[in-house]
């Protein structure tokens, strides 16, 4: 029987000649990542404790930050691929760098209404700048392999940026706190984040722009002429790209369970459990599970045609909220479970280990299909307007978060669940109810539709096949 780590591993030996340029890619995600993942984990709790925002704001205004980086990522996208990476790198990276240290700053010193107005600008000049991040991104990772090691490529990009995430996670956001406390820590994070916006800026400034892994893929140079508007359009009308979105616009229900983890959990598990909850640790067993189940289980799954793939992730993600669904009173009759406490730890744990699988089943051949099956000179357009399922599910949350959270899992309600003095349809319990039925649409819509979607989208092309395009 052949070692999955051994096969996995020796993926990587095609990279051996890749360019400083692939490289200095993944350094930038790196780098970003540690920034990005750390922040919003503690960006919602932020908004309430040292910005005071109420909840329902809070959810409000972070719901706004994501639907700013998709709306502008759409247009974004056409931009970048005129400007070029550096050029659309140092933009990116320049208005992070000054979002974030604003963001660190202001509570010191703004004070009273002014400060919240300034966080809401200064949020807005952050999505900005995260736009301008992801679609550059995957056009560097494209260009920079060779169509031999593509999926190899790709493959290093996810496990990186979930080393990121764990780091982030468990390193910086709880380091962070046993230095400075719960309150100062928050702005600490973001502080660091403007000094990982310089490193990405100093890995950006090396990069050869010219330096095609793949000289067929060249781009022929006919964007220098266009419009950033025009290449938008032309993408609007392509109907490859149409029929994508058809595929992807099924995806939303369960992409809102994504957005719960930091939309949602922060708050639920300081309330359900305790204010000092390490949620740094909470948050990296996630990425330390897919990191692990990169490296077990991708040989094995790559076997398999995208679309099952795709369905069983999205179910095995929306069956993870059941934990959290179920009854107080289930749960303390689990053998070895005695206490409140270790019924919430219980089904929080079960949770983020059963969507970790979900995730890792879901998401990892995703962004290679796409920046794959996309034209050479459009690639950070397509990349940008494929992000449509996440512009509807991250408002959408954002807004409907703020909402529940204030009704079903606001500021003091342990003590009404100690007590059993609440009724399990004003439970936290019943809040994810709600989020279940929500994710289990994505699922069965596309089982339902599956021979219409197959002979309809570009998934269509692969389902026959293992996840390689």
């Amino acid at each position: 029987m052949s070692n999955p780590v051994l096969n996995y591993f020796s993926e990587f030996k095609v990279l051996k000649g890749a360019s400083r340029d692939f490289w200095l890619t993944n350094a930038i995600q790196f780098f970003d990542g540690l920034a990005y993942f750390s922040m919003v984990t503690v960006l919602s709790i932020y908004l309430t404790t040292n910005c005071g925002f109420n909840d329902v704001d809070a959810g409000k205004w972070f719901g706004i930050y994501m639907l700013f980086v998709t709306a502008f990522m759409f247009g974004v996208g056409s931009i970048c691929d005129v400007m070029g990476i550096r050029k659309s790198y140092f933009i990116g990276f320049g208005l992070l760098a000054l979002s974030r240290l604003g963001l660190g700053l202001a509570p010191v010193f703004v004070h009273g209404a002014s400060l919240q107005w300034v966080v809401k600008g200064t949020l807005l000049v952050m999505s900005l700048g995260t736009a301008f991040i992801s679609p550059v991104t995957m056009t560097s990772l494209r260009r920079f392999t060779t169509k031999a090691t593509r999926a190899t490529g790709f493959n290093v990009y996810y496990l990186m940026m979930n080393v990121g995430a764990i780091i982030a996670n468990a390193l910086i956001v709880d380091g962070f706190a046993n230095l400075w406390g719960e309150v100062n820590a928050k702005l600490a994070i973001l502080d660091f984040g403007f000094l990982m916006s310089l490193c990405a800026v100093g890995c950006a400034a090396r990069l050869r722009e010219n330096n095609y892994a793949e000289e067929s893929e060249r781009a022929s140079g006919e964007n220098d002429s266009k419009r950033p508007l025009g290449i938008l359009l032309e993408v609007w009308k392509e109907r490859a790209f149409q029929k994508l979105l058809l595929f992807l616009a099924l995806t939303i229900g369960v992409r809102l369970v994504f957005t719960n983890q930091m939309l949602v959990m922060p708050k639920y598990y300081t309330r359900v459990l305790y204010t000092d909850f390490k949620l740094g640790l909470a948050s990296s067993i996630n990425p330390f599970i897919i990191v692990v189940g990169l490296i077990a289980i991708i040989p094995i799954i790559n076997r398999f045609a995208t679309v099952k793939l795709i369905i069983l992730g999205m179910a095995i993600s929306a069956f993870s909220l059941v934990f959290l669904a179920l009854p107080l009173e289930w749960t303390l009759q689990v053998p070895g479970i005695h206490n409140v406490t270790q019924a919430y730890l219980f089904v929080i744990v079960a949770q983020i280990v059963v969507f970790a699988f979900g995730e890792l089943i879901f998401m990892p051949r995703f962004t290679e299909y796409i920046a794959s099956v996309s034209p050479p000179d459009k690639v950070s357009s397509y990349m940008a307007l494929a992000a449509m399922p996440m512009f509807i599910a991250k408002p959408i949350n954002g807004f409907v978060s703020g909402i529940l959270i204030s009704k079903f899992c606001y500021d003091g309600i342990r003590p009404k669940i100690d007590t059993g003095n609440i009724a399990f349809a004003d439970s936290p319990e019943f809040m994810w109810v709600i989020y279940l039925i929500l994710a289990a649409l994505s699922p069965i819509a596309v089982i339902a539709l599956r021979n219409f979607l197959t002979q309809q989208t570009p998934a269509a092309a692969i389902t026959n096949e293992g996840g390689t395009p």
